[in-house]
């Protein structure tokens, strides 16, 4: 027996699909929802929706895929004039300038807005033409026969009462869904396998506590799918059958792909030093993730979270209680490590003041999992040796590939992996010159990977602590990029983004140096040398003599000896980084 039936459904019986709470914002350009309607003035065929029944109802269904187009066929039905106009250009400007000549004997004119409101087929033309006192009543139907004839050009662009809307109506087992969803989806925009559980899930609820003392988090969980509907509402992204901001509030039910979305941007939030909270792809990762580790289920399994919805609702407070406090210890013993001191005064403060280059979602997922369910002085034994394992992770590239698998070791479960004992020292070192070797940063900017690292180097020595002479300080190249292009134009040879050479400078001097080195902005402000002497001493930034060496190896197109300091100072770095992590923890 098919699992699936085809049909067409009329404009009219759109009204019977239902857009789950929690579908994903609509995505399609202004230009693909015009070419939407293009598609269906001419008649060509388009893309159907998936839907399946409703459950506990004969008619209703409820909308799978195709929301785009659905979304856009009910936005037309809304907004016909601004369509037809974005569509007809020349056919709108010729009728509303033989309009405005017809009006100018009589000095009148109408805008564009108003000929927008007179092409409404509900609004009242007579009343429009009653405004002209002048005008005889022949020409008043003159610019009434104008107008008429527009609106009859708009309703027939796009026949809605006569329009056919393709469906496919599945109605196999749900648990197959996420499969259905990812080979309808191989073209076009892709569907993640968190908007598909957006879905599927959203019958599956949970109730979220009234009374304990996870009720704050609860009530942070609430307004997060609040906030999530009402922004999507904000943006026009498509208008929801069931959502009501005073029925989630009286009845505190959220279905558990809402609860795994607002969990994600629960300890999103409380982990600048880890996540960007730009990242909103990590919301649904991080807090699906979650509900896999407090169930135990296996992120390679996360589309059965479903039939754990009983034991999550049994546990939820707990989970609140845990994702809150793991979230704000590992934050805490990461900020300072990681704080972008680039970024920590008042008007950068929209900039993020941590550097996550080297963050995953499944590696930070690891911690989670790793001091899940642990008392407070287990998870404190532990959590002290994670940020060795953070940088010793990405430089063996450990979380790539099949980092769900790998985050499977660290549950409660299995426990064949944790981070209980520290990195051993050698092998961090080895590691560190490994990639160093991989990595030498022939490129004209920093990867995200090497600014976190030199911002973590930076924190560990020349930043250490205060920030010097209490100034702004930015991310840079120490060797100036220009003076490097002048001669390694692409550049081919130099390593001129590398771990080596860049490091934080002082904002004011940096932007006044330009292509120069500190000393020769020095040499023009004496002023600024006793005030960055020790800074320059601290930072290792290079002597007078080893820039002109530099220079002179530049000019001579001697690229191994400018290279041979940039990479004597990255090794200088990763042991400064190495120390640090080792001695801190």
């Amino acid at each position: 027996m098919a699992n699936y039936e085809y049909d067409y459904l009329s404009f009219k019986d759109l009204d019977r699909i239902k857009i789950p709470r929690f579908q994903r914002g609509l995505v399609w350009t202004a230009q693909k929802r015009r070419d939407l309607i293009t598609t269906l003035h001419k008649d060509y065929p388009f893309g159907s929706l998936l839907v399946s029944p409703e459950r506990n109802s004969a008619t209703q269904l409820r909308l799978l895929d195709g929301q785009q187009r659905l979304s856009t066929i009910r936005d037309y039905q809304k907004n016909k004039v601004a369509y037809w106009h974005n569509l007809n250009p020349e056919d709108y400007d010729a009728a509303l300038q033989q309009i405005n000549d017809a009006l100018a004997q009589w000095k009148q004119s109408i805008t564009e807005k108003r000929f927008d409101e007179l092409l409404d087929e509900k609004y009242e033309l007579a009343d429009w033409t009653d405004e002209y006192n002048d005008v005889p009543a022949t020409e008043k139907k003159d610019l009434r026969d104008i107008v008429n004839g527009v609106r009859k050009q708009i309703k027939a662009y796009v026949d809605l009462d006569q329009l056919k809307i393709p469906v496919i109506k599945f109605i196999g087992d749900e648990g197959d869904l996420p499969e259905v969803y990812e080979n309808l989806n191989k073209g076009g925009t892709p569907l993640t396998k968190y908007e598909i559980f957006n879905a599927v899930w959203s019958d599956d609820t949970v109730l979220l506590p009234k009374t304990g003392s996870a009720v704050p988090a609860a009530n942070e969980i609430l307004q997060n799918v609040k906030n999530y509907y009402n922004d999507m509402a904000k943006n026009g992204s498509f208008e929801l059958d069931d959502f009501s901001e005073d029925e989630l509030t009286r009845t505190r039910k959220i279905n558990l792909a809402e609860f795994g979305r607002a969990l994600g941007q629960f300890v999103v939030e409380r982990m600048p030093a880890l996540v960007a909270t730009t990242e909103s792809k990590a919301n649904n990762e991080l807090g699906f993730g979650l509900l896999g580790i407090a169930t135990d289920t296996d992120n390679k399994n996360i589309p059965s979270l479903s039939s754990k919805a009983a034991l999550i609702q049994q546990n939820i407070s707990d989970i609140l209680l845990q994702s809150n406090m793991i979230a704000r210890k590992l934050n805490d013993i990461f900020a300072m490590l990681k704080q972008n001191i680039a970024h920590s005064s008042k008007k950068n403060a929209k900039k993020s003041p941590y550097a996550t280059g080297l963050s995953t979602s499944f590696k930070t997922l690891s911690y989670f999992a790793a001091l899940w369910g642990k008392t407070n002085d287990e998870m404190n034994a532990s959590i002290k040796y994670i940020p060795q394992y953070y940088v010793f992770d990405f430089l063996n590239g450990a979380w790539t590939g099949h980092g769900d698998k790998r985050l499977g070791e660290y549950y409660q479960s299995v426990n064949k992996r944790n981070y209980q004992r520290p990195v051993p020292i050698d092998e961090f070192r080895r590691s560190f010159s490994r990639w160093l070797a991989e990595n030498t940063g022939v490129k004209t900017t920093f990867s995200k990977q090497i600014q976190a690292l030199i911002t973590i180097h930076s924190n560990f020595t020349y930043l250490a602590g205060t920030i010097p002479n209490g100034e702004d300080y930015e991310f840079e190249h120490i060797i100036p990029k220009a003076r490097i292009l002048t001669y390694d134009s692409k550049p081919s040879f130099v390593h001129l983004s590398s771990l080596g050479n860049g490091m934080f400078l002082p904002k004011r001097t940096n932007r006044e140096k330009k292509d120069q080195t500190i000393y020769e902005n020095m040499d023009r402000w004496p002023s600024n040398i006793p005030r960055y002497t020790q800074f320059l001493k601290d930072s290792d930034y290079p002597e007078r003599i080893q820039f002109q060496r530099i220079f002179a190896n530049l000019r001579e197109r001697d690229f191994d000896g400018v290279n041979s300091y940039i990479d004597e100072r990255a090794k200088r770095v990763a042991d400064a980084i190495v120390d640090g992590l080792m001695k801190s923890m």
